[in-house]
């Protein structure tokens, strides 16, 4: 993808956490819709014969923005992670609500990668330069798995 395109995805990220940071604090959610910490994800369709997200727009935006985030300067990373980690933090608990309404439970592989998931949160604040650039790939592969570990979960539902 061209560097131009790549700086139109995340400019739109981030002016997408920037409006839901607004909304959150001039007066949370509209009545009736369920929270989704300071982005507003309230828009995207929920596709299929469920609500799982397994056709819903969060899932290609999701893998967009890892494509982007692991392009990235470690510098922009940086710059990024504050809006990177509500963005996962969101899709995971989304993750884990879709799990719940069609009353399934992560098996040992599935908790084992959420886990990593989770410990890459905590771990790429502190890193910089080429170490930060390096745990991000693997994290970015670990993420793009859990997505692909969660569409399978939920289409065989």
């Amino acid at each position: 993808m061209r560097p131009m395109l790549w700086i139109v995805v995340i400019a739109a990220i981030a002016v997408a956490a920037c409006k839901g940071m607004d909304q959150a604090s001039a007066g949370g959610q509209p009545a009736g819709q369920p929270g989704m910490g300071s982005m507003n994800m309230d828009s995207m369709p929920m596709g299929g014969d469920h609500m799982g997200m397994a056709g819903s727009a969060m899932m290609p935006m999701m893998r967009a923005h890892m494509d982007s985030m692991v392009r990235l300067s470690p510098e922009r990373m940086s710059a990024m992670m504050t809006v990177h980690d509500r963005m996962m933090s969101q899709m995971m608990d989304q993750m884990g609500a879709d799990m719940r309404n069609m009353n399934m439970s992560g098996d040992t592989k599935w908790n084992a990668l959420v886990d990593s998931v989770k410990a890459d949160l905590a771990d790429l604040p502190g890193r910089q330069g080429p170490e930060l650039s390096a745990l991000m790939k693997a994290h970015t592969e670990r993420a793009q798995r859990l997505i692909a570990m969660h569409e399978a979960m939920t289409k065989a539902r």
